[in-house]
């Protein structure tokens, strides 16, 4: 039997397997089990197919943030189909986040999808991947992209802690020769859902491999930085660099239409207020207290991600 056709199953097996294990050893033994199942299956002609995989499941392996898991879920989905797009679900509602092959890639960012359409009702219900009709996907979307050539595209949902957080849609592209491979496609994305999983436990009270920190249970939240922010070169310091930068990309990633519009306002902090002071909280409860404190890392991740490094894009309500 072809590989694509196994590789569902191997990944998932492989999943369920290494989940029951510890979880300091979780993220390098999904990658290892899954890898080694594919190479042995790299068979009968297939063994570049499964080389493909194994490359895709390491970028994910190696992604640093949500967002980073996301983009290189989506990066190696243009293995597998010619035309990608990735929309992220949130409180009953669909965002474009970005998109790859198409003509104008921009028309996927902060578009809006319509949950209820059949192709997306769909695949939200039955939690995995539909196919049909171009036209049962989104009509108006569907208007502003060329059509695929052969009418055809295919949802599939991605599903973190049984939830659907996000959607890819995938076709042939406008080329008559172009084709759409599912069943690797349908692995990468589940794949994904368990990283993104991990990605959210890095999140959590204590991150696996780092020592929780002595703060109070509850710190207050401080907006004001110094004038002159030290630079805390620490390990300590590294930590809660990386961490403001998970917590930001994370707001941008559930937030791009608001993101785009905020930066042609030059009002992001007021559009965007609740979401960052709200992560505001969760930096400072883990470093408000450590000496990473005054190098004021998580607004200089706000301004570097959301506003691209122009502080006049947050606004003048924007706490310096």
């Amino acid at each position: 039997m072809p590989l694509s056709a196994n590789v569902s199953g191997i990944i998932e097996k492989a999943v369920a397997e290494v989940l029951e294990s510890s979880l300091p050893r979780l993220r390098n033994e999904i990658v290892e089990r899954a890898s080694a199942e594919l190479q042995n299956l790299g068979q009968n002609g297939s063994s570049a197919i499964g080389e493909r995989i194994s490359a895709c499941l390491a970028a994910i392996q190696d992604a640093a943030t949500q967002a980073d898991i996301l983009r290189k879920l989506l990066e190696g989905t243009a293995q597998f189909a010619p035309r990608a797009a990735l929309f992220v679900v949130r409180a009953g509602s669909a965002a474009g986040w970005q998109g790859l092959g198409f003509d104008d890639n921009e028309a996927i960012s902060g578009a809006n999808l319509t949950l209820s359409t059949p192709l997306v009702a769909r695949a939200m219900q039955d939690r995995s991947a539909v196919e049909g009709s171009a036209g049962e996907f989104d009509t108006s979307l569907m208007k502003r992209l060329k059509p695929p050539s052969g009418g055809r595209c295919t949802v599939l949902p991605l599903v973190v802690k049984d939830k659907v957080a996000a959607l890819l849609y995938v076709d042939s592209g406008s080329v008559a020769s172009g084709t759409v491979d599912t069943a690797p496609l349908s692995s990468l994305i589940r794949f994904a859902g368990v990283w993104l999983e991990l990605s959210a436990l890095r999140r959590s009270e204590r991150v696996p491999g780092e020592e929780p920190q002595s703060e109070p249970a509850s710190a207050p939240v401080t907006t004001a930085a110094p004038e002159k922010p030290a630079e805390d070169d620490s390990e300590t310091g590294k930590k809660a660099r990386r961490f403001a930068k998970l917590l930001v990309e994370e707001i941008k990633l559930y937030n791009q239409a608001k993101v785009n519009e905020g930066r042609q306002n030059s009002d992001l902090y007021e559009r965007l207020k609740e979401d960052i002071e709200k992560s505001r909280a969760t930096y400072e409860k883990r470093y408000g207290q450590s000496v990473a404190a005054s190098s004021e890392y998580f607004n200089q991740e706000l301004v570097r991600i959301l506003a691209d490094n122009d502080i006049k894009l947050m606004g003048d309500n924007f706490p310096k």
